[in-house]
C-alpha cells in the first residue's frame, strides 16, 4: 500500500513537473513572441511617419503612435517605457517608423533615432515675402504666419541691430535642413543666427572703419545684391553707391522703387519711379528705411571693401554685366547703346521665331 501510494506521488510529482515546465515555455515563448512582434505584423514592409513637436508629452507621443495602428501589446509598451526611462526623452522631430521593429526598438528609436531634415535653399536677394513663400512651398512653414513675424520684437532682438523695425535683410540665405516639427519662429531664428555668424566682429570693425553703422551696410548690401548680374561687379557697383552718397547723390536705385510698390507686374513705368514712397530713391536721398532684400556675403563684402574708382553711374549691358561711367553725359550715351542693342537683340530673336514657326 504504501509503495502504491508513493509510486502515485511520484507520478503526480513528474506530472506537475512536466505542465510546469510546459508552462514556462508556454509563458517564455508567448513573451518571446510579443516582445519580438513587429510593431505592425500586417505590414512589416511600409513605414509610418510619426511627427513629434516641441514640448510634446510621453502621452501625447504615445497616443500619435497608437494613431498609426502601432501598438499591439500597450502593458508591454508602457513596462518597457518604465525600464528605459523614456518618459522624459523623447525627442522633437519628424521620424521615420519602421513597421518591422519590435516594441523595444520603436521606443529606443524615439529617444535616439534621428529626425528627417528638408532641405531648403535660400537664394542671395530673396526679399522676406519670397522666402515666406518659398518656406511654405516645401511644406515647412505657414507662409501667412511667417509674414506676420516680419516685425516681431523677439525676433528683431536677435538680430543684435537695434535700429531694424523688419527682419528683412537678415534672413541670411543659405541652404538649411529643417524639420516639420520647427516652429516658423524657430526657423526664422535659424537664419538670424547664420547671418549673425557671417556679419562678424571682423564685418563690424570695417564698418566702423568706412563711417557706416552695420544697418546701413546690410542696407546698402541688398540694393548691391539686387542691381548685381555678374559677380565681378558687385565691388564696382556698390562702390558707385559709395560715391553718390559721399556726393549726395540720390542713388536712383530701381529695385528700390520695386520693393516700394504694391502688387508690381514686372513693368516698371515712368509713373512708378515718380511715386513718392519711402523707398523711392529717384525722388528721396540717402539709404531707403531699411534692407530691401536678403543679401549674400559677397554682397556684404563689396559694401565694406568696394572698389576704388569715380565712377558715379552704371547700365545693364544685357548679358549680365554692366556699363560704367563717370559723367551723366557718358551714361545717356551707354543707356542709347545698349537700348539700341537690346532692341535689335529682340527685334532678332523675333525673326527667327517667325523663321522657325513658318518652317513648322
Amino acid at each position: 500500500m504504501k509503495l502504491f501510494l508513493l509510486n502515485n506521488w511520484k507520478r503526480l510529482l513528474a506530472g506537475l513537473l512536466i505542465l510546469t515546465v510546459a508552462g514556462v515555455f508556454v509563458l517564455g515563448g508567448y513573451i518571446y513572441k510579443i516582445y519580438y512582434d513587429p510593431i505592425m505584423s500586417s505590414d512589416v514592409e511600409s513605414s509610418s511617419i510619426i511627427l513629434i513637436p516641441r514640448g510634446s508629452t510621453f502621452d501625447s507621443v504615445t497616443a500619435s503612435v497608437r494613431e498609426k495602428g502601432l501598438l499591439p501589446y500597450p502593458r508591454l509598451y508602457r513596462y518597457l517605457a518604465r525600464q528605459l526611462k523614456v518618459y522624459s526623452r523623447v525627442q522633437t522631430g519628424e521620424f521615420v517608423l519602421q513597421h518591422r521593429w519590435n516594441t523595444y526598438e520603436l521606443l529606443q528609436f524615439l529617444i535616439s533615432g534621428k529626425s528627417i531634415r528638408h532641405r531648403v535653399t535660400i537664394p542671395e536677394g530673396n526679399n522676406f515675402a519670397q522666402i515666406a513663400e518659398r518656406l511654405f512651398r516645401a511644406e515647412l512653414a505657414d507662409k501667412e504666419t511667417i509674414l506676420s513675424l516680419k516685425h516681431d520684437p523677439e525676433l528683431l532682438r536677435k538680430t543684435g541691430v537695434p535700429e531694424a523695425t523688419s527682419l528683412e535683410g537678415f534672413l541670411f540665405p543659405e541652404t538649411y535642413f529643417f524639420s516639420r516639427a520647427e516652429n516658423e519662429k524657430q526657423i526664422l531664428s535659424a537664419m538670424i543666427a547664420q547671418y549673425r555668424k557671417v556679419f562678424n566682429t571682423d564685418f563690424q570693425q570695417r564698418a566702423e572703419e568706412i563711417g557706416l553703422g552695420e544697418y546701413e551696410v546690410l542696407t546698402l548690401a541688398s540694393i548691391v545684391e539686387k542691381e548685381t548680374g555678374a559677380d565681378s561687379d558687385r565691388p564696382m557697383i556698390a562702390a558707385v553707391f559709395h560715391n553718390r552718397l559721399k556726393r549726395r547723390m540720390r542713388l536712383d536705385s530701381d529695385p528700390t522703387v520695386i520693393y516700394g510698390l504694391k502688387d508690381f507686374n514686372g513693368n516698371l513705368t515712368r509713373k512708378h519711379l515718380r511715386a513718392r514712397t519711402p523707398y523711392n530713391t529717384y525722388k528721396r536721398y540717402g539709404l531707403p528705411p531699411t534692407p530691401i532684400s536678403n543679401p549674400g556675403k559677397a554682397s556684404l563684402q563689396s559694401v565694406l571693401y568696394p572698389a576704388e574708382n569715380k565712377f558715379l553711374y552704371f547700365v545693364a549691358r544685357g548679358d549680365g554685366s554692366s556699363k560704367f561711367s563717370k559723367t551723366l553725359r557718358e551714361h545717356n550715351k551707354a543707356v542709347w547703346y545698349f537700348q539700341k542693342v537690346r532692341k535689335n537683340r529682340q527685334a532678332m530673336s523675333r525673326k527667327r521665331k517667325q523663321a522657325s514657326s513658318a518652317k513648322l
